[in-house]
């Protein structure tokens, strides 16, 4: 395939709490005309570039991957030579796989996700029980450990319940926390403790997000007796080429790779579910936070 044209399309997602998230939209068009999109969108204070920077890095390298011949089978190696940063990389090849490996239809479990306030946190749980959601992450960190816990106990009878903490807590507070909880009553918490170091001394089912690969190293999971699962984050850590190797390791322990999303638009969205379904991961992935969305907006 010989890429006709590649345009960068910015746009900016108005969410529920009244915060602005930014990114673009990546298009290219093949020479018989097929249309292929995908997402950058850079999540600041997470991810290691700005949109600016991504934006940038693919206008600079625009000749060299419209120059290229792309093929399917190829098509991760030549993305690797490219050297692009991550969300460019997860963008320009959701782009690329639209075309050379379209995807018809497929169907894949999703996870819920709850923030804000409690009276936010349950009316969207309402909603999501309604439509038949049976997995859900919630986001624990502003809550005081009084309405964490009077959350938790009314929803964890209606969903597997994946809970966030976000580094938010300290090891002995966190500990104490889940000690009231039974070990099988969470499908896993993830990030229990400010201090990464301590994961080993976690008792209940553990998922590790932010803390790898910045922090730990895979020879430092190795260690936590409880880890069940890897959250992975395509425009964080770049696409199918940042985890392959992942995917390996998980695999070879027992552990689940769940993909989730940094507040991508729909199209970003659309793109992890396409990257799970083509992995062939079981989990549900993290894409609920289009439901915070209230308008996106191109620019």
């Amino acid at each position: 395939m010989k890429i006709k044209s590649l345009s960068l399309h910015p746009y900016k997602v108005s969410l529920t709490n009244g915060t602005l998230s930014f990114g673009s939209l990546v298009k290219i068009v093949d020479e018989e005309g097929n249309v292929g999109w995908g997402d950058i969108a850079p999540l600041p204070s997470h991810s290691r570039e700005t949109l600016e920077e991504s934006v940038l890095q693919l206008n600079q390298k625009e000749q060299e991957i419209v120059s290229k011949e792309w093929l399917e089978s190829t098509c991760l190696d030549e993305l690797a030579e490219l050297g692009l940063l991550p969300s460019a990389l997860f963008g320009l090849e959701s782009a690329l796989f639209s075309i050379l490996a379209p995807i018809r239809k497929f169907t894949i479990p999703v996870s819920a996700f709850f923030m804000g306030s409690p009276q936010d946190i349950l009316e969207q749980a309402e909603l999501r029980y309604s439509e038949g959601y049976t997995s859900a992450k919630l986001k624990v960190r502003h809550l005081s450990f009084t309405e964490a816990a009077d959350i938790i106990h009314q929803l964890k009878d209606k969903f597997r319940l994946r809970i966030d903490v976000n580094r938010a807590w300290k090891t002995f507070d966190s500990l104490q926390f889940f000690s009231q909880f039974a070990l099988d009553a969470f499908d896993y918490v993830e990030e229990p403790f400010q201090n990464p170091g301590d994961l080993a001394k976690f008792t209940h089912p553990l998922a590790v997000d932010e803390s790898f690969p910045g922090d730990l190293t895979l020879e430092q999971l190795e260690s936590f007796p409880t880890l069940k699962a890897l959250v992975y984050k395509p425009t964080l850590q770049g696409g199918t080429l940042g985890c392959l190797a992942l995917r390996e390791w998980v695999a070879k322990r027992g552990i689940s790779l769940v993909l989730s999303s940094s507040f991508e638009s729909y199209v970003g969205h659309i793109q992890i579910a396409n990257l799970a379904h083509r992995l062939q991961l079981s989990e549900p992935i993290g894409i609920g936070t289009y439901h915070y969305f209230s308008s996106l907006v191109n620019d």
